[in-house]
């Protein structure tokens, strides 16, 4: 459901109290219902009960630690709970649809989670139905183009359908990035109103760039560090902050130290004094042998104004390495490797998910840009070198 939530666990133990959640359902059918744990990427049941006539059910299970949990009659049916040891809940819904019509009282971090559910339905219902007439565009283009098979009346109707379409199909991506624009608005707003909530941990996924709406991640990691600083079901979130800290724009990038394909170590921290792009490849990565020539033209153009590359491979065969350098022509002197392919100790300190992958850092050696290739790249270098 969410990054964090995906990660966190709690613990918790049962016994008889004052009844932690207690509610009414209409349209019951004497059906159970179950408390989950909803912290990790497979719910865990806790308890359960079973509906009354009238609907009405009890959970007097007593918790450990506030959290996220579910309240599942099946596994498409089901509400969110933010729930905390010290706070009792009243829920009411319909037991044919409980996640689209749930209320509650008694919890106000579940009624910040059920606002910021409700927004984000709704922004990506919009997104969705722009993304069909996006395709219903395409689907239009490729059916005209399939009607007909002479190559030259084809060129023809490709470009007159591409005049009347192109201009409709930008303009929903226009709309579409607008409605992201606002999400990302939405956020930081919530967040700026409601800085330790635990819903919190659902409203950051909703920024459509993590990397450039990190300072909210940091900020909701300091607030709720100093609200419960020692809440173990937290601490998933915590660690990820900070390893992320590590790698953000503006952070000192992590040193590396590996060897040539001579032996000779070369570290990363060595080309301190120039703007350096650190270039995470391999031979037998496609997409990095189709930037190299890019890569090399960089080179070429600002070398010799203090520009340099730093290539690291996930090679793990020391000859295919040394020909792909040689092939393409990599003539700067700063190839390094473990040949431990994905094994390579840089994957877990860069966060490497795929390749290629790029850092560029300043004179300094601080991450100033990430993963930005063609044009876009050339001109942040010319722009670092200034």
């Amino acid at each position: 459901m969410m990054l964090f939530i995906a990660t966190i666990s709690l613990f918790f133990s049962c016994t008889k109290t004052e009844p932690l959640v207690k509610g009414k359902l209409t349209n019951p059918s004497g059906e159970m219902i179950w408390l989950q744990d909803a912290n990790s990427s497979k719910p865990q049941n806790i308890d359960s009960v079973k509906l009354d006539a009238n609907g009405e059910f009890v959970f007097n299970t007593k918790l450990k630690a506030k959290g996220f949990y579910n309240l599942m009659l099946s596994p498409g049916n089901f509400a969110t709970l933010i729930l905390d040891p010290s706070e009792k809940i009243n829920v009411s819904g319909d037991a044919k649809n409980l996640g689209y019509t749930y209320k509650t009282e008694g919890s106000e971090d579940t009624k910040l989670f059920m606002d910021f559910n409700v927004y984000a339905m709704e922004n990506r219902r919009k997104v969705n139905a722009i993304k069909q007439k996006q395709d219903s565009l395409q689907s239009v283009f490729q059916y005209y183009l399939n009607q007909n098979k002479d190559q030259n009346k084809m060129k023809h109707l490709s470009d007159s359908l591409s005049a009347v379409l192109e201009p409709m199909y930008n303009n929903l991506s226009a709309q579409s990035m607008g409605l992201l624009h606002d999400g990302d608005v939405w956020a930081g707003q919530f967040i700026d109103k409601n800085p330790t909530s635990f819903a919190n941990l659902a409203v950051l996924q909703l920024f459509s760039d993590k990397e450039a709406s990190f300072s909210y991640f940091e900020k909701v990691s300091a607030s709720m560090k100093k609200k419960y600083p020692d809440q173990q079901n937290l601490k998933a979130f915590y660690d990820y902050v900070e390893k992320m800290q590590r790698l953000s724009i503006g952070a000192i990038a992590p040193d590396i130290k590996l060897s040539n394909p001579e032996g000779k170590e070369i570290a990363l921290s060595s080309l301190r004094g120039k703007v350096v792009l650190i270039d995470f490849w391999a031979s037998w990565c496609g997409p990095c042998r189709k930037e190299n020539p890019h890569v090399r033209e960089i080179y070429h153009q600002y070398h010799d104004k203090g520009f340099d590359v730093y290539s690291v491979s996930l090679d793990d065969n020391k000859a295919s390495w040394m020909k792909a350098i040689a092939d393409d022509s990599l003539i700067w002197v700063n190839h390094v490797s473990e040949l431990k392919k994905w094994q390579s100790a840089v994957v877990p300190l860069y966060e490497i998910k795929g390749i290629p992958m790029t850092v560029l850092l300043d004179k300094e050696g601080r991450i100033i840009a990430k993963n930005l290739r063609g044009e876009q790249l050339t001109a942040k270098v010319a722009e670092a070198l200034k």
